[in-house]
């Protein structure tokens, strides 16, 4: 797998979470914030989503455990299926940069994917 790290490349960050939903089941998501790969904490539920509906997350504006992000923190989309199973998307950096991570789900309530594009 690819990662910045590995490569040598600098680490891309975002301001935003863009998520596309492909997929053929309702959706509920959170963020989560992460410290060395582990999950610390996440949000409260974001929002449920049906097929061919897309949300902009802007994580500026979101709290674990009452505090904001901090540059270079890193977080990852968590997304559930109604009735089914959850996955988590691969994790991105955070800096208020005004760019966007874009994730895409596809698949079906036992089985679906996150990537990133």
């Amino acid at each position: 797998m690819h990662t910045p790290e590995a490569s040598g490349e600098p680490e891309p960050y975002y301001q935003y979470i863009d998520y596309i939903h492909l997929g053929a089941f309702v959706a509920r998501f959170v963020v989560q914030r992460l410290v060395d790969g582990q999950v610390i904490s996440q949000t409260r539920l974001l929002g449920r989503m049906t097929h061919h509906r897309g949300q902009r997350i802007d994580l500026t504006t979101l709290h674990f455990h009452g505090q904001r992000l901090n540059v270079g923190d890193h977080v990852r989309l968590r997304i559930g299926a109604v009735g089914g199973v959850r996955r988590s998307g691969p994790s991105v950096a955070y800096a208020p940069n005004r760019e966007a991570a874009r994730f895409e789900v596809r698949g079906t309530t036992l089985a679906f994917t996150i990537r990133q594009h």
